[in-house]
């Protein structure tokens, strides 16, 4: 599968030079021209990295770097001309991965690029994660998490919400979901499971925006990508 990247820089004509060069090296690249749209897109979109500029017309991208790592653990290079020694020690306190001054070769950006993919993919749980609102499920270890904060399920809750992430944004039925051999108790027990975990995680659990009900098949939930 194609790792897909997302440009955060005001410049137009170094955006579609990076997509050019970097689609030549079967890399999916989304671009963006502004802090404030940035900061929207990383609410609803998991990107497999992420490169920002600092300066903008709107905002500094370094203090888009704690938004992205409270959701997410994408990593994260600065691409800027500002290359003081200084500048490059404040992107990686606030969690930068990696920081390049401009001007710069465009190898030497996809090589940085392959290296922390490289390095990001020896954690083995790093993309087994959906997300969906302000949660992030890791299927690894079976954690929630709401803004970087755990949210504790019981082991069933955890067992019915890893269920519903293996066939996410699409159906699945009560019987699946059913621990035992299904009879109409058991059927039952799904859907007050169902309506506990909807009582941890919908803003209005009886108008639910993720655990929506297929009525006379099942749930589905509604999320992002992993």
């Amino acid at each position: 599968m194609k790792k897909n990247l997302l440009i955060v820089d005001d410049d137009q004509r170094l955006r579609e030079l990076l997509k050019n060069y970097l689609s030549k090296k079967n890399l999916d690249v989304y671009l963006c021209d502004d802090f404030k749209k940035a900061k929207n897109i990383i609410k609803f979109f998991i990107f497999d990295l992420i490169i920002l500029d600092r300066m903008m017309p709107t905002g500094d991208g370094i203090n888009l770097v704690n938004d992205i790592k409270k959701i997410s653990h994408t990593p994260v290079i600065i691409l800027t001309a500002m290359g003081e020694d200084f500048d490059k020690i404040d992107g990686l306190k606030i969690g930068a991965d990696d920081y390049i001054s401009k001007p710069f070769e465009p190898e030497e950006l996809f090589l940085r690029i392959k290296n922390l993919f490289n390095f990001y993919n020896d954690k083995s749980n790093i993309n087994m994660h959906v997300k969906f609102g302000d949660y992030i499920f890791n299927m690894s270890n079976q954690e929630l998490k709401k803004n970087n904060h755990l949210v504790y399920l019981t082991e069933g809750e955890n067992k019915l919400l890893t269920k519903l992430v293996k066939k996410k944004n699409d159906f699945v039925l009560r019987e699946e979901l059913a621990e035992k051999e299904f009879d109409e108790t058991e059927l039952r027990k799904v859907d007050v499971q169902i309506t506990r975990l909807r009582q941890k995680i919908e803003k209005n659990p009886k108008q639910p925006q993720y655990i929506k009900t297929i009525r006379g098949k099942g749930y589905k939930l509604i999320c992002s990508e992993i």
